[in-house]
């Protein structure tokens, strides 16, 4: 694990930097989401999973033994990506039944994909840990950076394409 501590204290920093902006972009413009119903569970649902990202890149930072680490992360994954997976059903849900915008069908499979993408690897990751192989690591390293584009992403149409 001493070969990647460097990159999971990094991914502590920037996951806690984007958790912080998030609060901003959200409080800044949380007029203009609570005119749309299903806006505020794309806003939840981003804090999920930086939240996420966050404890799992502080999870591997505890000294100690691999398995206990990997199975306290398994635990923590799987805690987001069910609020997420819960989170993005409703956003869905929400924008599927609304008359405002039209969405294509792709569109709305799309996101639920990129939200999949972004929480299911460090899960997979952590079970490849729990089984004793170091490779785990980069699963959870990938989970990690996918999770940023799409919070990246969904912070992006919080903070500004609500404005348009």
């Amino acid at each position: 694990m001493a070969a990647w501590h460097d990159f999971f204290v990094a991914e502590v920093g920037a996951s806690a930097a984007l958790v912080g902006l998030l609060f901003v972009a959200l409080s800044i413009n949380v007029t203009q989401i609570l005119k749309y119903p299903w806006l505020p569970a794309r806003g939840a649902q981003t804090l999920v999973v930086l939240t996420g990202a966050l404890v799992e890149a502080s999870l591997l930072l505890l000294p100690g033994f691999v398995k206990p680490v990997a199975a306290a992360l398994i635990a923590c994954a799987a805690i987001a990506w069910a609020l997420s997976l819960r989170l993005v059903l409703s956003f869905v849900g929400g924008l599927a039944s609304q008359l405002e915008i039209s969405v294509p069908r792709s569109w709305t499979w799309g996101y639920f994909a990129l939200a999949q993408v972004a929480t299911v690897p460090p899960i997979v990751g952590g079970a490849i840990l729990f089984s004793g192989n170091p490779a785990g690591n980069y699963w959870i390293a990938g989970g990690l950076l996918c999770a940023f584009i799409f919070a990246l992403g969904n912070s992006w149409i919080l903070l500004i394409e609500i404005l348009r």
